[in-house]
């Protein structure tokens, strides 16, 4: 349904032409209330004819000259069982979403709402004489109408209550829904920050190694391997050696080959 409905209830109607109040004349409120809800329920197509039904009972009923109580009882109740049924209509829904047992009983209560205006409206206008013969039956139809008055408030005050229910019943369960996301969210924070300790003991672990690489670099450059084949001047561990000369090798001179030739024979 329309966002406009039941919002008459706090919307300003056109202004209604002030006329001086008989006693039993409807009080302005009521009138204001109606004029508003004729006015929003375009929005809800199920309510017109309600609606324009009620509007033409209260009328009927400020202006006849006949049996005046009995239809300012009918108009008030009349407006009361609008207020419930309003109350039981969601303000956001649709034609489509209103169960179709309400809208049975908004169809019957229109009906019911049209024989009341009739009603009123034969006996506003018949004679004196007419409604004396009638009296009784008129009595008995006003007994009547009163009862599926009664009858209609029941049913738009259940479903009023229902609708209460359901709407109970659908913030529970997105109540439920929000506390499984919330669970859901603080697991995932959870396990984020295992992953983020893990990578972070990772982390640790790469820069430890890397450390130990470096410094093993280091004391390799700076304390080689006594058997390391470098210059002895580069090797500040390797005590100096002088080097002594080579004798076995030394060339022979002439006498001392001729001499050694000599004492081979």
């Amino acid at each position: 349904m329309g966002r406009h409905f039941l919002s008459w209830r706090s919307q300003t109607p056109p202004a209604r032409a002030k006329s001086k109040l008989k006693p039993n004349a409807l009080p302005d409120i009521l009138w204001t209330s109606l004029l508003a809800l004729k006015e929003s329920s375009d929005a809800f197509p199920p309510l017109k004819s309600v609606v324009a039904a009620a509007v033409a009972i209260c009328t009927i009923a400020e202006r006849t000259k006949h049996s005046q109580e009995n239809a300012r009882t009918l108009a008030l109740r009349v407006k009361d069982i609008l207020d419930v049924l309003a109350d039981a209509v969601s303000v956001e829904c649709e034609v489509r979403e209103v169960p179709a047992s309400m809208l049975t009983s908004i169809a019957g209560f229109a009906r019911l709402l049209g024989e009341i205006r009739d009603f009123l409206d034969n006996i506003s206008n018949a004679s004196k004489m007419s409604r004396l013969l009638h009296l009784n039956r008129n009595e008995m139809l006003l007994f009547g109408f009163e009862a599926h008055l009664d009858d209609a408030y029941r049913d738009f005050l259940a479903a009023s209550a229902l609708r209460l229910e359901v709407q109970q019943a659908q913030l529970a369960q997105q109540q439920k829904q929000l506390a499984l996301q919330q669970a859901h969210l603080l697991a995932s924070q959870k396990q984020f920050s295992v992953q983020q300790l893990q990578t972070e003991s990772k982390i640790q672990e790469i820069s430890s190694t890397t450390d130990g690489i470096l410094l093993y670099s280091q004391l390799t450059f700076f304390w080689p391997s006594p058997d390391a084949s470098i210059p002895v001047a580069q090797n500040p561990f390797r005590p100096y050696t002088p080097i002594q000369p080579d004798t076995h090798n030394k060339p022979l001179l002439a006498g001392q080959r001729a001499r050694g030739h000599f004492l081979a024979y």
